[in-house]
């Protein structure tokens, strides 16, 4: 597959057990969610058969030139826009590629020959096209929402959820990274004063030395994500600093659960 000489992105994967866990701790409720149904760590998914899984990724993938055609007709979108888009989404083929070849991330065979033609290659790569898919039409989307709360990608393995509440952000920011599928997981409540946001995991705790910091800034339907001594919430190669786009909302339960884990109460609901 030469991306060098095409603008069609074809993606060669689907959504595999082993991937689709993955996947799911930073999914919840995203446009790539209604694809990918979100499991516990516990929890069994039936395991796709070759043919599925082939089937399953003929589809993302066309959507995921769909969405691409979509974008490169955008009259919001300069062409210097869209030529770092292009060699970004060539980066992106070779993380999809790299993370359904990964037997820690995909479960696919470790021969190489043997899992590009196996059902947990097309699984897992369907699946990150589906969260792709609805990062790319995040650009679509011409102004910022009027209001931050719904569901934020980077498409590469880290979502933001977001609901707001007059001058506060309450928050979750997960994230998968790399073919190793180091996790990080950090909730909490932010100051707003649009379109600048700011987190604080001292506040209220008087007797804590170390302190780590989340810094939100609002570009239009993008939102610029940096972190301060956040390790202590994150595997060795996790992060969370990342641009993410709007890619959908999040409804009432979703709402719920982000405002219960940012209070600290999600085990208690």
């Amino acid at each position: 597959m030469d991306l060098q000489e095409t603008d069609h992105y074809d993606t060669t994967p689907r959504y595999v057990t082993h991937c689709a866990r993955l996947l799911s701790l930073v999914c919840v409720a995203s446009l790539f969610c209604l694809t990918t149904p979100r499991v516990s760590a516990e929890e069994e998914i039936p395991a796709s058969t070759l043919q599925e899984a082939k089937a399953e990724f003929k589809t993302q993938d066309k959507e995921l030139n769909t969405a691409w055609e979509q974008v490169k007709n955008s009259k919001d979108l300069t062409a210097s826009d869209l030529a770092a888009l292009k060699e970004e989404q060539k980066a992106w083929i070779e993380y999809r590629d790299q993370l359904s070849l990964s037997p820690s991330y995909s479960g696919a065979p470790e021969d190489e020959a043997a899992a590009k033609e196996s059902a947990e290659y097309f699984d897992c790569a369907a699946a990150i096209t589906a969260e792709r898919t609805a990062w790319l039409k995040g650009h679509l989307v011409a102004t910022a929402p009027e209001s931050v709360t719904g569901i934020w990608s980077d498409s590469y393995g880290g979502t933001l959820q977001i609901v707001q509440k007059e001058d506060k952000l309450y928050f979750t920011i997960d994230v998968v990274r790399g073919p190793t599928a180091h996790i990080g997981s950090i909730s909490g409540i932010a100051a707003w004063n649009e379109p600048l946001a700011w987190f604080s995991d001292k506040e209220g705790e008087k007797d804590k030395t170390d302190e780590a910091n989340v810094s939100f800034v609002l570009k239009r339907n993008v939102f610029q994500i940096t972190t301060a001594n956040a390790s202590s919430y994150a595997g060795a190669r996790a992060y969370f600093d990342a641009d993410y786009l709007f890619v959908g909302p999040l409804d009432a339960k979703a709402q719920a659960q982000v405002i219960a884990d940012a209070e600290n109460l999600g085990e208690e609901q």
